[in-house]
């Protein structure tokens, strides 16, 4: 009786002790792990608990036990746990067979699939607008996918002097110098309702061109006289588009910079142009404009001439701008008007009372004539 006790207590024992080896096994705390997915991204964090064995613990992907997603890596967060982490960047499936080593290199293994979705939040700004020395410059980084709580900071490369990135995405200044500057932006977006953070980067070159400019083509007008002029433009983006006030009644600006129409009255006017390039920069300038009274010619009386004697007679005009070409007709024998100069000039052959057609024509078409009499004894 007392043998069959004996025997029975050592099969218990030999059991308990078989049980408690298999209990003390090297092994992961999952016997069948299904990861969580990750996405595109998406700051990744996926904890593997381990037990058994020696400490500490290693976990390994071995050449030809299939790849982790791209981005992820596994990082020991202490003696029996690890942590498979990082940002994924490339979507799909990805089996990895991950072997776990103990102090004494005993080893277990376990296959991870890990799947990666495409991205759901990221940079939706392509490209940036450039910008203009001495002009205020302002654009905002937009993000798109689901509603986040983004916070913009440049990484690598710098910003244009004068320009600075705000954490909630805005590229705000004044640009200082010429020149383009090559810069990384990173943009971190809380998922509202305590969702995960997704990250996401991109490179931008901003330009920053010479200033706006902007001039008349031609600044003096004449009453009564059709008139046309352009608004030229110089620095920043073409096209332009422009606007004006302080322009003189009778004249009318369009968006392309032509200045037209009649002037209604003689002044000086300081019209303010503001000139908007392609890139939406805009730029305030003040052209003066000058209308001056319409050409008229004021010689009343030509001095008398001697026959055989030297002459000269300057013909005087009121108004009208520069750039004035004369034509006469009936002048005697030995006198000439001079075409650019209004002066009649020569020695007259004979005597005699003369009437002569003056004709003059200024830069802008404006045309006076007038008949006058010249008197040679």
């Amino acid at each position: 009786m007392r043998l069959r006790l004996l025997k029975v207590l050592l099969l218990l024992a030999l059991a308990a002790a078989t049980f408690a080896g298999v209990a003390r096994a090297l092994d992961f705390d999952d016997e069948d792990p299904v990861p969580p997915h990750a996405e595109i991204g998406m700051v990744y964090s996926y904890e593997i608990g381990t037990h058994a064995g020696c400490l500490p613990h290693r976990l390994i992907v071995p050449p030809g036990g299939g790849n982790l997603p791209p981005g992820l890596s596994i990082r020991r967060i202490d003696l029996d746990t690890h942590v498979v982490e990082g940002v994924a960047t490339e979507a799909g499936v990805f089996s990895a067979w991950i072997h776990l080593l103990d102090c004494d290199n005993r080893s277990a293994e376990t296959l991870f699939k890990f799947e990666v979705w495409t991205r759901r939040w990221g940079i939706a700004t392509q490209s940036l607008k450039p910008a203009a020395v001495g002009s205020p410059y302002s654009a905002a980084l937009e993000g798109t996918g689901l509603p986040s709580d983004v916070t913009w900071e440049v990484t690598t490369g710098a910003l244009p002097a004068g320009l600075t990135l705000s954490p909630a995405g805005t590229i705000a200044g004044t640009p200082t110098a010429t020149g383009s500057s090559t810069f990384t932006v990173k943009a971190t977006a809380q998922e509202k309702n305590f969702g995960p953070t997704r990250i996401d980067s991109r490179q931008y070159t901003l330009s920053v061109l010479q200033p706006l400019t902007a001039k008349l083509s031609r600044s003096t007008a004449e009453a009564k006289v059709r008139f046309r002029a352009t608004l030229l433009a110089a620095g920043g983006q073409s096209p332009y588009t422009w606007s004006a006030t302080g322009v003189p009644a009778g004249l009318a600006v369009g968006s392309d910079g032509v200045i037209s129409g009649v002037p209604a009255r003689t002044g000086s006017f300081t019209v303010v142009a503001r000139v908007t390039d392609a890139s939406g920069t805009t730029r305030e300038t003040r052209v003066r404009l000058v209308v001056r009274p319409r050409l008229s010619i004021a010689t009343k009386f030509l001095p008398g001439a001697a026959a055989g004697r030297a002459y000269r007679a300057k013909i005087a005009t009121l108004g009208g701008v520069e750039g004035k070409r004369w034509a006469s007709g009936g002048l005697p024998s030995g006198l000439k008007l001079g075409a650019t100069t209004g002066t009649i000039t020569g020695v007259p052959a004979g005597a005699g009372t003369f009437r002569i057609t003056v004709r003059v024509r200024d830069a802008l078409g404006a045309v006076s004539k007038k008949t006058l009499v010249l008197s040679i004894r």
